[in-house]
């Protein structure tokens, strides 16, 4: 046995690929929880979820607000990489428990 498959074994693994998933799921995990924080930071800002804020911002014609134009952008891409990294998340677990 070589040295790293002894390692791993101590440590519970199986093989090589049982720790490349688990350090998949915490880097997902990890992810999940810095688009969560970006979002959570929007609703607070705005008292509003994303949705609420695109239905404002499209009701307010001819005025222009840089900083929320700004912050729908970076708010809608936080939201779609939160919803990315939540179906990781899932297909990681699902694999750990086949």
């Amino acid at each position: 046995m070589n040295i790293l498959k002894e390692v791993l074994f101590k440590e519970g693994y199986g093989s090589p690929d049982e720790l490349i998933r688990d350090w998949a799921l915490i880097m997902a995990l990890s992810k999940l929880e810095q688009y969560k924080a970006e979002n959570d930071f929007f609703e607070k800002k705005y008292r509003m979820n994303l949705e609420e804020f695109e239905s404002f911002l499209h009701k307010e014609k001819g005025s222009e607000d840089f900083e929320k134009e700004e912050d729908i952008e970076d708010w809608e891409f936080s939201f779609n990489a939160l919803k990315w990294w939540e179906e990781k998340i899932r297909g990681l677990q699902s694999a750990s428990s086949s």
